[in-house]
């Protein structure tokens, strides 16, 4: 039955493509189009296979855990419709009727707000792993639990975004470079990757997509074009907010009209110049910026290096972040009655760690004086590595941001060892030093469109600074640069057009 399922849905899908109008398109048709949906259907299944053997426990794999938790949010559907929808929506999601469905959860229970002033998750509706949660349960109403079918809507959904982008840059490739153009938008292996699977990055390629297609064909329909950037920002806005704030400035930049190559320069520049001034001169600004980049590099941090999590509490309400390196042996618990959470009391002389950004490496050990509560857990990340330092200062932060976008355009970049999709990562920073000795050799520097090129650097720019400062593990490098990465193998397209042969 399930599989009969499948075929239907797959069959609407190839209908839905046939559909679409690509006959201006040179070198690309329906056909291409349906061959890279069944390719992407193909990757996503084998992500979950991946995923499934991977992890000795499904239930920790990024896949899995959001697939599993949205059983019970799908299930409030059924016994109560007004559930669901809060569920869904985050509208009154702190209703004590709803712990009948989350109790049972691995993973939404543990992404609360309590303790909000120490693991900053006060917003826990925007922009946090719930996202794919919901969309999983939402997909669960057409699939009955099949996860192929979950694999199969979000191939769906990112292969639009991925062909809104190439209709968005079509005009501005050179025609010598279409046949480079058509694969590095589709077959780009951590798009192609990372798209296809259960994941955020699926339902971010499709809001870039929208957003990037408005922003471009603005002056042809305002209203109309205005309303599909606003739609895209809240989808990127409930997937990750940072890339929102990231797209603010070059769109802006882009957006104010000036045709004038000379000033064009002059207004991404100037842009570069007022931050610098901006940061140095105000301190306000720059210990915000400070904190907010602290607060993701910890989290990051947290999850990277690996271990067992709690709130430890004291008589005198005193609350802060510890790590056991094994699961807290309890000796009984109690309940908080302002905020239904459960607390643990530990034995006595089990080593622990506090976590406040990072690591104090000295030993404490438990006694009678902290309850605790327990707040995550994870395995340690195997591509580890140490973030550049940050300095608070506007020199510290130039050099801190030069070291992190050499990480991030760098790594991974080695065959040897590794996992497979970091081996894959290693191979696509091959084919970019490879794609850039042709277009030098083979093509002339010619540049279609100024400004949108400037958007796509300053973007990639801002992008790669922030997981450079942020994301600790290589891993998290190649998933969260994908879009960055995109864009700059676009832009490499954009920058160089066909030598022509003198006779």
């Amino acid at each position: 039955m399930s599989s009969l399922l499948f075929l239907i849905y797959f069959s609407f899908f190839s209908y839905l493509i046939f559909k679409i109008k690509l006959e201006k398109y040179k070198f690309f048709n329906r056909k291409y189009l349906l061959s890279i949906f069944i390719i992407k259907i193909a990757v996503g299944i084998s992500l979950n296979f991946l995923y499934s053997n991977y992890y000795k426990e499904k239930g920790k794999a990024d896949i899995y855990k959001y697939y599993d938790d949205s059983k019970f949010i799908y299930n409030s559907l059924w016994e109560n419709p007004q559930h669901f929808f809060q569920l869904i929506s985050g509208y009154k999601n702190d209703d004590i009727d709803l712990n009948i469905y989350l109790d049972s959860t691995m993973n939404w229970k543990y992404q609360t707000s309590n303790f909000k002033e120490i693991t900053n998750t006060s917003n826990i509706t925007l922009s946090n792993h719930r996202t794919v949660t919901k969309f999983n349960a939402l997909v669960r109403i057409f699939s009955f639990g099949n996860i192929n079918i979950h694999v199969l809507f979000m191939s769906f959904i990112s292969l639009l975004g991925c062909l809104l982008i190439f209709k968005a840059y079509y005009k501005f490739i050179d025609e010598t470079n279409l046949k480079l153009f058509i694969p590095i938008v589709f077959l780009t292996p951590s798009v192609l990757v990372w798209s296809s699977g259960i994941l955020k990055e699926g339902l971010i390629i499709f809001g870039f997509g929208v957003f990037i297609y408005a922003m471009v064909n603005l002056s042809k329909n305002i209203y109309k074009y205005i309303f599909w950037i606003a739609l895209s920002i809240l989808l990127i806005s409930f997937t990750k907010y940072y890339l929102v704030l990231i797209l603010i400035p070059p769109t802006i930049l882009y957006l104010t009209p000036f045709k004038s190559k000379i000033l064009i320069v002059l207004k991404y520049s100037l842009f570069i110049l007022s931050f610098l001034f901006v940061f140095n001169s105000f301190n306000s600004v720059s210990t915000l910026l400070f904190e907010k980049i602290k607060t993701k590099r910890s989290e990051q941090i947290r999850t990277s290096i690996g271990g067992f999590y709690y709130i430890q509490i004291n008589k005198d309400n005193f609350q802060r972040i510890v790590r056991f390196e094994e699961e807290l042996n309890t000796i009984g618990n109690s309940s908080d009655p302002k905020n239904n959470s459960l607390f643990l009391n530990a034995e006595k002389g089990l080593k622990y760690q506090v976590y406040d950004g990072g690591l104090n490496k000295e030993f404490l050990k438990t006694n009678s004086k902290y309850r605790y509560y327990f707040l995550d857990a994870f395995n340690k990340a195997g591509s580890y590595y140490i973030l550049p330092e940050l300095n608070e200062t506007t020199l510290g932060l130039t050099n801190s941001s030069f070291k992190a976008l050499i990480n991030v355009f760098s790594k991974p970049f080695n065959f040897l060892k590794g996992s497979l999709l970091l081996r894959l990562g290693s191979l696509e920073n091959l084919i970019i030093i490879c794609l850039i000795c042709f277009l030098f050799f083979k093509r002339k520097l010619k540049i279609s469109n100024l400004n949108l090129l400037l958007f796509n650097i300053l973007f990639i720019s801002l992008l790669y600074v922030v997981i450079g400062l942020t994301i600790p593990v290589i891993g998290g490098l190649v998933r969260y640069k994908m879009m960055g990465l995109l864009l700059l193998l676009i832009s490499l397209l954009m920058t160089f057009k066909e030598k022509k042969t003198e006779y």
